[in-house]
Order: C-alpha cells, then structure tokens, then sequence
C-alpha cells in the first residue's frame, strides 16, 4: 500500500525514479518499494515524502483505507439489497470519509460505487457525469473494478432502455465474474439483472432459466424481497408465452412474500399484474377485481403505480363497452397523471380517450402522432408499434394514402425491433 501511494504521487508530479531515489536508496530498491516487494523502513519512508512533498500520513494511512474499504463494501451490499435510507446513510459518511483521500483504487472504487448509487436513484445527469470520468480511467482497472465497471454500465444501459447494450455489458461483466471469488448474494442479483435483460429482448427462455436459479440463490440467503421480485419476473415472462396458469402461480407466490413483510407497495403491483393475467384470457371481472385491489394497496403518494393501475381499470371498462365508467376512470388518470406531469401516461391516457369518442379528426391526427414521436424517441416500440398503426389506419381512412403507409411500416419496423 505504501509503494503504491509513492508510486501515485511520484507519477503525479512527474518525478522519475532516478530523481526521486538520488540522495535517498538506489533506484532498484525504490521500484521494490514501489511494487510492494520491499519494505521501507517510517525513516526512509519519511525523506522520500519530504521530497515529494506530502505528508507521511498521506502515504501510511493504512487503518484509514481498510475502514473505508469495509464501508465501502457495505454501501455496496445495502444498494444490492435495496435498503435505501441506509443507503443514503453510507454515502453522507462516506462522503466524508474519502474527503483527503488520495490512494488511486480507493477513489476508483468510491467512483465506481458512486456511479451505482446515481443508477439506483435514477439521477441520470449525475451518473452520465461520472460515466464521463469512468471512460479515462476504465483501462487501468483491477479485475474487481473492471467487474464493477461493466456490470453497472450494464444497469446504465438497462436504465436507458438501451437492452441490447445492457447485454453485452453483461457478458463483459460475466466472465470477470466467474474468475473472481465471489459470494451467492452477488450471483443472485447479476442473475436477476441478466434476466431482466433477456425479458426486454423477448428472449423468455433464457430470462425464466437465469430467474429460477436467482431465485433459488435469493431464497438460500433469505433475501426474501428479491426472491418477491424474482418471482414477479417469472410472472411475467410466462404471461408473455402465454403461460397463464404459470404466469398466475408465479404472482400468487410473489404475493405470499409481499404478505409475509407486509409491503403494500409490492402488493398493489401484484394485484395489478395478476388482473392484466385474467384481462389477457378476457376475463373482466376477475381483472377489475384484482386492478381494484391493487389500487386500495396503493398508497397516494405512489402516482406512477396508481396511474398505470387506473390506465388498465379505464381499458378493461372500455374494453367491455361500459363507457360510462371508462370516461370516469380516464378522467380520473387525467387527473393524477396532468398534476405530477406524469408525461407518458398522459399520452396513453389520450390514445385512450380517443378511442372512447371514436372520433377521427385533426384532433386525432395530431394527439397520436405526438404519441408516436415521444415514444419513438424512448424506443418503445410496442406503443410505438400500436400507436403508429392506429395512425396509419386513420389516414388510410381519410385517403392520405402516402403518410397511411409511412406509419404501417414505422409500426411494422416497430413490431421487428420487439421481435429481434
């Protein structure tokens, strides 16, 4: 550790070996030092600080850098398990504990780390800022920051729905991985992370096989809030193949684990996948009911949760052609979603409305083609896909027949871009 430091500031202020050693020990013996194969003795290591000009304890602050090590692994399992007031606890004390800190990995790691904790809270300026930073320094990476490196570039991209990327990343990050000594926890949750990339990319298969053994790591650790999320996941990817009896076994498991701790939260978000399951095999009554217990779960202040919930209640009535109590469920999505500008769903909820006055005019025309363009530039390409087709059907029936065909093939580019 001392060598290094010597080494860092020696670098640092652009002295050779040669000069640094002259008048102190000979230069072999100051690349020893440097390369950690000899130790100094507190009085050569003090004229060596004299002529680089910093302080002893700058260079042998040992007991300093293993505390902030062991935080800094700690920060990095509460982030991992998602424990966020104390999350945010480790950054204020760690915030202060890096401040005079000069060791090159240690910092690095503080970065890296840094960089998770802006993911995590989805602060996308602050982390496209240390991303940045990380670009000039990511070659002179050890194998576990290397891994770092890679996987939480991996939840970047993820984040930023760019999945392809995310995947490849992962990869990356995977082969690091299975080189390093590494604990169940961290499996479990690259697993996770890998699988929710594989469900974005339609790649079922591959999502429900890297799930089921999260899943069983997640369960040996009693981590029984991921093994929730785990199971959500499984739901999903099975409603997707069609697999509702599965996809319903999944949640209700997801839903015993949400009981268990009694999250509400985690609750209202089962009940609202479970109703989209019985609203796939149109069984409305059976979606209303669980959409309504999803929204009783829900807490006021959760308006993104609550707004999607209400989005699939207004469907579902309209969807049975109860219009009356579909107009007062969008009108209350309006309201929730144009108070917290909610942006996406307030153009779902206009596509929505639009279908529930069956009207094609100007009106029509601009609302969904603002819908496609917003949507577009997210890449989300199923409503890209729906919105864009709905578009085409509009000016195919008011004869525009050229920007008809623009947007069926906009819609049909979007549907190969879910596909592959």
């Amino acid at each position: 550790m001392i060598g290094a430091k010597i080494r860092y500031f020696r670098q640092m202020k652009g002295i050779t070996q040669e000069q640094l050693a002259s008048g102190i020990c000979s230069i072999p013996y100051l690349s020893k030092i440097e390369h950690g194969l000899a130790q100094p003795s507190e009085e050569l290591v003090e004229h060596l600080c004299n002529e680089l000009g910093v302080s002893l304890e700058q260079v042998d602050d040992e007991d300093k850098m293993k505390k902030l090590h062991l935080d800094l692994d700690a920060w990095y399992k509460e982030m991992r398990l998602r424990n966020f007031e104390e999350v945010i606890n480790f950054k204020n004390r760690i915030d202060e504990e890096i401040d005079g800190v000069e060791d090159p990995d240690m910092l690095t790691k503080y970065l890296l780390l840094t960089f998770r904790y802006y993911i995590l809270f989805r602060e996308t300026d602050k982390a496209n800022d240390i991303l940045e930073r990380l670009y000039h320094i990511q070659e002179r990476l050890s194998e576990n920051l290397e891994y770092f490196y890679f996987y939480f570039l991996g939840l970047y991209y993820y984040q930023n729905r760019k999945f392809r990327e995310a995947g490849e990343k992962y990869k990356k990050a995977n082969k690091l991985l299975m080189s390093m000594k590494s604990n169940n926890a961290e499996w479990a949750e690259f697993y996770y992370q890998q699988a929710l990339v594989h469900n974005r990319l339609s790649q079922i298969t591959l999502s429900n096989n890297l799930s089921i053994k999260c899943l069983d790591l997640f369960n040996k650790e009693y981590n029984f809030k991921r093994a929730a999320d785990t199971e959500i996941l499984l739901g999903v990817n099975n409603r997707v193949i069609l697999n509702y009896g599965e996809a319903e076994h999944h949640f209700k498991n997801a839903l015993k684990y949400a009981e268990s701790f009694n999250d509400k939260r985690l609750k209202s978000i089962i009940y609202h996948d479970l109703g989209y399951v019985y609203s796939c095999q149109n069984e409305s009554e059976k979606a209303l009911e669980y959409y309504h217990s999803g929204l009783q779960n829900n807490e006021d202040h959760e308006i993104e949760d609550r707004a999607k919930t209400v989005y699939l209640i207004a469907t579902e009535y309209l969807k049975i052609n109860d219009t009356k109590l579909a107009k007062h469920w969008i009108d209350e999505g309006m309201r929730i979603v144009k108070k917290t500008e909610f942006l996406e769903y307030i153009y779902h909820y206009n596509v929505l409305e639009l279908k529930l006055n069956n009207i094609e005019d100007e009106y029509t025309e601009l609302a969904l083609k603002d819908a496609v363009n917003y949507f577009e530039d997210k890449n989300y390409w199923n409503y890209v896909s729906e919105y864009g087709e709905m578009l085409a059907d509009y000016y195919f029936n008011s004869g525009q027949y050229k920007n008809s065909s623009f947007y069926f093939k906009l819609a049909n580019d979007a549907r190969k871009k879910i596909m592959n």
